[in-house]
């Protein structure tokens, strides 16, 4: 069955008379229709219908003094395998009638009787088209944009080119005459092409198509067209005629489209995309030769903020940069892709085991050892990278760059260069999302629940406050500590939900415990709380709700929380000091704290961290950190607070240091409401 290129109709449509393009089946002397390939706007136009196949060589579509000729044109068609030309009366749907003169050829007859017909209707009354003895389908294309020559098969000189032919190869009719055919062919295809030329000249006739044939032109561009070939009788000799169709804008409009398909715009990488397409290739390689390969996805570590001080464009040419130095410094045979924003994915064939990932991982540090040049300055990137390995991690391109992925995650979590994925990983990342996904309906079961732990003065061993701390009660897997959950909750930002739950829970729990005055309740809260915008509108609200004084409420938050965003952890810490609620900065000395904030922040409490509490007993440096801390403290008006106290040293020590309050297991563990309350009239004067 004929098959046009999708270029064709659009070219055949143009064209002052209706066309057709059929597919039929012989019948032995005759033809029956079987579908409609092609019909021309104007086609339809002169039969009044969009539905054209039922009036073609129908009887009933014709007027009953015309329907006589019909068989016998049919016969006429087949028999002299060449064209016919008949006139009749087309009855169109409406009734009405138009008069038609139809010139049909049979373009292509194929095994088991299949036939394709082209035809030409043309009103009368209006100008035919000359067909100046040329067959009726070359005659159709001869004013189309499409390429059409003439050419003797014997001597294979060009004897006609229309202008669309002229125009592409830049030759004039006369210079075109001096070539032969193969000489405007790429020399690659002249061999072919004179072969085809031979076997034709011999008798040998076949229609040929040459789906992607590359010709010169006369300045010696190469143009690349899709040329069909056919052999027809003309003035009682056999010639040969070429339709062509220029694919070179085409082709270069395909090759752009591919580009930003499957390659990063910015730096011409691959994009994850075709990483993919890469990676399913090479799996099938590793598979017959029982090769192992790496998947690894880099991530680059504080760009941000590089975006954020130097510009986008400065941003862009590291990127740049970046690639150009891992196309340099890893092997031509790996994969390097740039999936989006400051990711990058590789692949590496033939790894073998953990020095062969560790080799590829150097390779990768080295090229971040060099600082980036930009705007005049040097700037150092460092970054993450997460590793799966085929076949052991599974032989699924998706499924490879997932855990990929998924190592990547881990060791930026626990701040690590690299994580190579595991069993482990996996049972780890498994339970955090049963975990996250159950977190909300704990919460709505009642599963979590806060426990308080005591705060002394050290001085005295009185009780002054406690710290409210969240637990869950997972109905599978029993009380969960903190580190298993508030990560997961900061970052699906459930944790708003749970701070709130909490704040309240305490405020609720303590309004009746902590009756002196002097007793305070202190709630946590993680950094994505303290950035909340209606973080003081929710406290102020509890405050009203529960009736509990504001200024015994203290709110902790971290040092690294605190100095994430100096500049607005003033303007945040300044709208609850108006609540009247007192602040304390928890795990000092862990973080990187500026002496100006400190003094701007105006904490209240200063925590120092159990690190330095534990090593208390084991050298002098731990007490010098503790001394600096509190003496610290005290000199910005603030009071300090040991944490993880659990032995009576460590209390002596501490007071000598200059510490005012703790808390640890050597007063009490955190304690659930009711044992808080015993706990409490015990210890009550």
């Amino acid at each position: 069955m004929l098959t046009l290129e999708p270029p064709c109709e659009d070219y055949l449509i143009g064209l002052p008379a209706g066309i057709y393009l059929l597919e039929a089946s012989r019948q032995e002397e005759t033809f029956e229709p079987k579908r409609l390939i092609f019909a021309s706007p104007r086609l339809k136009a002169l039969a009044g219908t969009e539905d054209l196949f039922p009036l073609l060589w129908r009887p009933e579509a014709l007027h009953p003094d015309d329907r006589e000729g019909l068989e016998k044109a049919k016969r006429q068609l087949l028999s002299r395998k060449g064209e016919l030309w008949r006139s009749f009366r087309l009855r169109r749907p409406d009734g009405s009638y138009v008069q038609l003169r139809e010139g049909v050829s049979l373009f292509r007859e194929e095994e088991e009787g299949r036939l394709t017909l082209i035809g030409l209707w043309i009103k009368l009354g209006e100008e035919a088209l000359p067909s100046q003895g040329l067959p009726l389908w070359i005659t159709l294309l001869e004013k189309a944009p499409v390429g059409l020559v003439l050419y003797d098969l014997q001597e294979g000189t060009f004897l006609y080119a229309n202008s669309y032919a002229l125009n592409l190869l830049g030759y004039s009719l006369e210079e075109l005459r001096q070539k032969r055919v193969w000489e405007v062919v790429h020399p690659r295809f002249q061999e072919e092409v004179r072969k085809n030329l031979e076997r034709r000249a011999k008798g040998k006739d076949f229609p040929y198509t040459y789906q992607e044939l590359h010709l010169l032109t006369r300045g010696g561009q190469e143009k690349l067209v899709t040329l069909f070939t056919e052999t027809v009788h003309l003035e009682n000799r056999r010639v040969g005629v070429g339709i062509g169709i220029d694919l070179t804008p085409q082709r270069v409009l395909e090759r752009r489209l591919t580009e930003l398909a499957f390659f990063d715009p910015l730096t011409g990488l691959p994009n994850r995309q075709l990483f993919l397409e890469k990676l399913r290739a090479f799996i099938a390689r590793g598979l017959r030769k029982r090769e192992q390969l790496m998947v690894m996805v880099l991530d680059l570590m504080d760009f941000r903020e590089v975006n954020t001080v130097w510009g986008y464009q400065a941003g862009n040419r590291i990127l740049r940069e970046v690639a150009r130095r891992l196309e340099r410094n890893l092997r031509r045979s790996d994969v390097k892709s740039r999936f989006f924003a400051d990711r990058f994915g590789l692949i590496c064939m033939d790894v073998r085991g953990t020095w062969g990932i560790r080799a590829v991982l150097e390779k990768i540090e080295a090229l971040f050892r060099r600082p980036f040049r930009v705007n005049g300055g040097e700037i150092s990137l460092s970054f993450r990278a997460g590793v799966s390995l085929f076949p052991r991690d599974g032989s699924q391109a998706e499924d490879l760059l997932a855990k990929a992925e998924a190592a990547l995650k881990r060791a930026k979590e626990h701040d690590e260069r690299m994580a190579v994925f595991s069993s482990e990983l996996e049972r780890s990342l498994t339970e955090e999302a049963l975990l996250r996904t159950a977190m909300q309906e704990g919460l709505r079961r009642g599963e979590f629940f806060p426990v308080y732990q005591p705060i002394v003065r050290l001085s005295d061993r009185k009780i002054v406050g406690v710290e409210a701390l969240v637990r869950w009660n997972h109905r599978e897997l029993g009380v969960l500590p903190p580190s298993r959950f508030i990560p997961l909750a900061e970052k699906s930002g459930f944790i708003h939900e749970l701070g709130e739950f909490m704040l309240r829970r305490a405020l609720e729990d303590l309004s009746p415990c902590l009756s002196r005055e002097e007793c305070f309740v202190c709630v946590n809260l993680s950094a994505r709380q303290f950035r909340d915008p209606a973080l003081s509108r929710r406290i102020e609200s509890a405050l009203k709700r529960t009736g509990f004084p504001p200024e015994r409420l203290h709110l902790e938050i971290t040092e690294t929380t605190a100095m994430e965003e100096p500049e607005k952890t003033l303007t945040i810490l300044s709208k609850l000091r108006r609540l009247g609620v007192k602040i304390v900065l928890d795990d000092f000395g862990m973080g990187y704290s500026s002496m100006r904030y400190l003094v701007d922040f105006e904490v209240d409490k200063i925590k120092i961290d159990r690190f330095f509490v534990e090593n208390l007993l084991f050298g002098e440096k731990p007490r010098y950190v503790v001394r600096t801390i509190t003496g610290l403290a005290h000199n910005v008006g603030a009071r300090s607070v040991a944490e993880g106290i659990e032995k009576e040293e460590q209390v002596r020590i501490l007071l000598e240091l200059g510490c005012e309050e703790g808390q640890g297991f050597l007063f009490s563990p955190p304690l659930e409401l009711p044992a808080l309350k015993e706990f409490l009239e015990k210890c009550a004067p």
